[in-house]
């Protein structure tokens, strides 16, 4: 057994040859630049689908945002002030809320409570816009029908670099729905 060992230890003291040096760091470079490649493209796939995910959510938070308060128009007056880029809502609770769609790609938000609010900065302005309806969805002249309003339709089309989304939804807020409240409901 003593034998063994001796003759182990001497072919152990040997070392490597200068050919067999060189192919193994050869061959870790290859595998390193590989792994290097692999991690650098995933990693670039992870920030292109964060900055989707990013730019989806901010789109369907201001989107959301808008069509929920607009359910909440409360009288036809804030309409006179309405237009296809800007809404006004009366909450009915003496709050109002406003709405503008600028031509500098954004969304302004305004709500007596608080103050001004840029709501999203991802906006195509000429794509989007507020659209007015009566209960046949004939579209209405708000200078002369804003009593007959029963329908809004949003439409807006959000734009990042190479990213774009639109959201279209019809809305008939919940106080217009049974139309005009008489004198003695006021």
């Amino acid at each position: 057994m003593m034998q063994f060992f001796k003759n182990f230890l001497k072919k152990s003291n040997s070392g490597f040859t200068m050919i067999e040096l060189t192919i193994v760091i050869l061959v870790m470079a290859i595998f390193g630049t590989l792994t290097a490649e692999i991690l650098s493209n995933a990693t670039k796939i992870y920030s292109k689908s964060l900055k989707r995910q990013q730019f989806i959510s901010e789109a369907r938070s201001s989107f959301f945002k808008i069509s929920r308060e607009l359910s909440w128009q409360k009288h036809f007056e804030g309409f006179k002030q309405s237009s296809e880029k800007k809404i006004y809502i009366n909450t009915g609770d003496g709050n109002s809320i406003s709405y503008e769609i600028r031509n500098s790609n954004d969304i302004l938000n305004f709500n007596n409570q608080l103050s001004t609010d840029l709501l999203s900065k991802k906006i195509n302005y000429n794509n989007s816009s507020f659209s007015f309806y009566n209960s046949d969805y004939t579209p209405i002249d708000l200078i002369n029908q804003d009593h007959e309003v029963m329908i809004i339709n949003l439409n807006i089309k959000y734009v990042d670099n190479d990213l774009s989304i639109n959201f279209n939804s019809d809305i008939s807020p919940y106080g217009l729905s049974l139309g005009r409240a008489m004198s003695y409901h006021e």
